[in-house]
């Protein structure tokens, strides 16, 4: 059990709900949902699919809660249904013609409350730039500057080897680069 004033881990509060207390899989909802969400928005680029894509991943980490096999890193298995969830949506766009959201002027408008109008088009370039990359890119310059995770962070959560992710790194803010070079420069 853990201390008075100290949170649960991750592997206590899944061995409460295997065990019947449902409702603390909200510790778990709370603990990594904004997190996921974030990452989830900087893949598909849209706040109300990222919503869907955590939404759907939680329930089925829930559905699914007593094949996690390593409950200290539940974190881990979560992110790799996120990710899943996150390829599965990117394919079938590709096959389905979506509105982008430049064309959207209420998106634009809202994206920036402060009305520094010269922040909000940088972002909006960085964006749009992010979404023409290829997922692997995209995930890995997402996980490393939007997350702040460290590359050995990174690999585990990938299940790749730390050379791969810093070559997906390298040639993922080259082609950033290259889309926004004004921008940079």
């Amino acid at each position: 059990m853990p201390e008075i004033g100290q949170a649960p881990s991750d592997a206590e509060v899944i061995g409460r709900v295997l065990g019947g207390d449902t409702e603390a899989f909200a510790i778990l909802v709370d603990r990594y949902q904004n997190t996921f969400a974030a990452y989830a928005k900087y893949m598909t680029g849209s706040l109300d699919e990222a919503a869907d894509i955590v939404q759907d991943s939680l329930v089925r980490a829930y559905k699914a809660l007593g094949r996690c096999k390593d409950r200290a890193n539940f974190k881990g298995w979560l992110f790799r249904i996120v990710t899943n969830q996150c390829k599965t949506y990117l394919a079938r766009r590709k096959r389905r013609p979506t509105e982008s959201l430049d064309a959207r002027d209420d998106l634009r408008a809202e994206e920036d409350p402060s009305g520094d109008a010269e922040a909000a088009e940088a972002r909006r370039r960085v964006h749009a730039a992010l979404q023409e990359l290829p997922v692997d890119q995209r995930e890995a310059l997402v996980l490393k500057y939007v997350q702040g995770l460290s590359i050995p962070e990174m690999a585990e959560m990938l299940k790749t080897s730390v050379a791969a992710l810093k070559m997906r790194l390298l040639r993922g803010r080259g082609a950033l680069r290259e889309r926004l070079g004004d921008l940079i420069s």
